[in-house]
């Protein structure tokens, strides 16, 4: 320890100083990522993807700046210092400089959507977020060096204001800043901690004069373990890090690509590293071990059947047993924690983990499953890492104990049996907490649910010998993922989502699926595969509307449609009318234009086109007046098209119709009242908002109908009669309006 720093006073002031440092940086770096995520998402079609991307581009940044750190204290802290600082100056004005960059003028439609969303975050805040990422393995080392104390309570301080960050985002940043000023406030962080990084290292400096041989290169002692260490190192963060990312997207599938939903799981992420990393709090470390199994089988209960669930007792159960699994994961990670020496080496290890977790399910799988696989692999990984790294959850019978089998049996149950009590008692308590909520929501979801508790139960009954609890859930997994599942006659997944056609025993119908949502449908009889399905029944809220249009406008329309679908709306387009279709997701194109499966482009009158490109997009690059009717279809599984109902978008729409045009929003949705959003922003663009939320009778559900809800607005009163005539109302108007500078959808949720 330096002889300048052995005065009490002193030492305090230099350790506020580090601590302060990494919290500062750790808070910058944890607030920017939700903050890059909102600009990326409108320019990727509000789809899901973005933010399992964002995650692994930040995920690959920590290990870039940990790989970074590793390397340059190879030469001594005090050169470290020396060269850190000129690095933060320019990372830091580069950062400055994006700021007058737009997140629409970076995307490349020649790129592939993966690569353009890390080209985009690249360019926003990659350096910037390059340099804060170097800043705990950095300021760690330097601070061992000049106090001679144990550095890894930093990582704790770390992770904690990593949390601070990503949960004032949420509660305090985004409801009182838009999007600009977030940026400029982000960009002032910065420069204060650019200044107390020059404060870090002119301590480091004086410490080094009075003390050299204590920043000088030091010599490593080998690890203990080597190489297969570094492996277990790397499996124990790899899967808190990809479960982090597939939970997220199972939510934001199926709920919303937003901020809160996507904040909260990073969120309990970080708090399990702090727990497990601080000393404090043993009996929860201990105790998340023990229930780890439980809520590893609570997990992936409800996969065959998420979008029937209630959404309380969902997100719930799925952020619940994501934390007892990350802080199991990461309790047996810190608990392998090497000596200081060793530190940068570990946290590289740690980040490489991270990177391979974040990408497998934000990049690989995507792009190699055609199903949701990911987050069943991680859940056995997670038990066999469980099992790799600390051997049997519950302990062995004391010595003296009869451990072993019946004499003349040569197998006996009780090791499998053993501590089932403890997997089973909060199991058991957790899924009469579902069952008792299935059953007062009267969910679709019921059957299915209990038969995958049950068989969950059995499994955690016989999971004593923690291998063998890994070995029977993949079973179960492999059965319920490849075997279980009705045949699909298509299964297919894109950056937007997985893609499903099926053909449902006794319906007589192809159906379309996006997650769980379905997404078109067409009749199989020959006879009547021309008839509008579903949402876009003649007798509903469509058939109306185009009624309407053919009373008022009978010649030749131009009709412009956000949402492809299986192409349903197509049997409403008449020979001589020009119908356009916007649709993002590749897929989906190559299924509705194939006759194997959907037929409703083909049969049109008037062949549809098909642009391929997020809508908000493509429509801003359509002239002024051109559509009569311009429709608004858009959701990706359940989330809602946020970026596509703002002031900003709405005002775009209304400026491709021609006067006294109609703009429609389909904005059918499990959990959203969308009806006021939709209105408030219609009214700056000058157009009158009616609602319709259609209800079909039990003859027209047999018919097949689909229940829906819909919001209309137009100029043309001749029309808006016609409208309430067939049973639409003034749409309610919500107090502000969903804008680009606040796109938050949430406050329009459900209660």
């Amino acid at each position: 320890m330096g002889a300048g720093l052995t005065v009490d006073g002193r030492d305090a002031r230099v350790t506020l100083l580090f601590a302060a440092t990494i919290a500062l940086s750790a808070l910058l770096l944890f607030t920017v990522e939700p903050l890059v995520g909102r600009l990326a998402l409108p320019v990727f079609g509000g789809t899901p993807g973005v933010w399992a991307t964002t995650l692994a581009f930040f995920q690959g940044i920590l290990l870039v700046g940990y790989a970074y750190a590793h390397v340059l204290l190879r030469v001594g802290s005090r050169r470290a210092a020396a060269v850190h600082v000129p690095v933060v100056a320019i990372s830091f004005a580069a950062g400055a400089a994006a700021l007058a960059v737009r997140a629409a003028d970076l995307r490349a439609d020649a790129l592939p959507d993966v690569l353009n969303v890390v080209v985009l975050l690249a360019v926003l805040v990659g350096l910037p977020a390059f340099a804060l990422s170097a800043t705990t393995p950095l300021l760690s080392d330097w601070y061992t060096r000049t106090t001679g104390r144990d550095p890894y309570w930093l990582y704790a301080v770390s992770n904690a204001a990593s949390l601070v960050g990503l949960l004032a985002y949420p509660v305090a940043i985004e409801p009182a800043l838009g999007l600009a000023s977030q940026r400029i406030a982000w960009a002032g962080g910065l420069a204060v901690l650019g200044a107390l990084l020059v404060a870090t290292a002119i301590a480091v400096g004086r410490a080094g004069r009075n003390d050299e041989r204590s920043f000088a290169p030091r010599a490593r002692q080998p690890l203990d373990g080597g190489a297969l260490r570094r492996v277990r190192w790397g499996l124990l963060a790899a899967v808190p890090a990809g479960l982090l990312a597939a939970v997220t997207n199972v939510i934001a599938t199926d709920v919303v690509s937003a901020p809160l939903l996507w904040v909260v799981p990073l969120a309990i992420y970080l708090a399990t590293l702090v727990v497990a990393f601080s000393a404090r709090a043993p009996r929860v470390r201990r105790a998340a071990v023990v229930l780890a199994p439980a809520a590893v089988t609570l997990l992936w209960v409800p996969t065959g059947s998420v979008g029937a669930w209630p959404i309380a007792p969902l997100v719930a159960l799925e952020w619940l047993s994501f934390a007892v699994v990350a802080l199991a994961l990461h309790v047996r990670l810190a608990d392998d924690r090497p000596p200081s020496d060793r530190l940068t080496d570990f946290y590289l290890v740690l980040s490489a983990g991270g990177v391979v977790g974040g990408a497998f399910v934000g990049i690989v799988a995507p792009s190699v499953f055609p199903g949701i696989w990911e987050l069943p692999i991680l859940l056995v990984l997670g038990l066999v890492a469980v099992a790799w790294s600390g051997g049997p959850l519950v302990p062995a019978p004391p010595d003296g104990e009869d451990a072993g089998g019946t004499a003349g049996i040569s197998f006996d149950p009780r090791p499998f049996l053993r501590g089932a009590p403890a997997r089973l008692g909060p199991y058991l308590a957790a899924t009469a907490v579902v069952a008792i909520t299935l059953l007062a929501e009267r969910s679709l979801a019921t059957i299915a649910a209990f038969r995958s508790l049950l068989v969950g139960a059995l499994v955690l009954l016989a999971g004593g010998e923690a291998w063998f609890l890994a070995l029977a859930t993949a079973i179960v997994l492999v059965l319920a993922t490849f075997v279980l599942p009705d045949p699909a006659l298509l299964r297919a997944r894109s950056y937007f989502g997985v893609t499903e056609v099926v053909q449902p025993p006794g319906e007589g119908r192809t159906v379309l699926y996006n997650g769980t949502t379905v997404h078109g449908s067409q009749w199989i009889d020959p006879a009547r595969r021309d008839e509008p399905v579903g949402y876009y029944v003649r007798t509903g809220p469509l058939g109306e509307v185009f009624a309407a249009l053919d009373a008022v406008r009978p010649g030749p329309r131009t009709v412009g449609v956000v949402g492809l679908g299986a192409g349903g709306i197509s049997p409403y387009a008449r020979a001589g009318d020009d119908l356009t279709f916007f649709e993002i997701d590749p897929v989906v194109v190559d299924v509705a234009s194939d006759g194997r499966y959907f037929t409703y482009l083909a049969d049109a009158a008037t062949r549809p086109h098909v642009v391929l490109g997020d809508g908000r997009l493509s429509l801003s690059r359509i002239a002024s007046g051109t559509f009569d009717v311009l429709i608004l279809d858009a959701f990706s599984s359940d989330s809602v098209p946020a970026h596509l109902l703002t002031v900003e978008a709405i005002a775009d729409d209304a400026r491709t119709l021609r006067p006294g045009g109609l703009l429609l929003a389909q904005i059918s949705t499990r959990y959203y009242d969308l009806e006021p959003a939709v209105a408030a922003a219609a009214i700056p663009a000058g157009l009158a908002p009616l609602h319709r939320n259609f209800e079909p009778s039990v003859e027209a559900v047999a018919a097949g109908a689909t229940a829906s809800e819909w919001v209309a607005a137009t100029t043309d009163a001749g029309l808006s009669d016609r409208l309430r005539a067939a049973g639409w109302a003034t749409a309610r108007v919500a107090a502000a309006p969903l804008t680009d500078d606040h796109p938050d959808v949430l406050r329009f949720l459900r209660p």
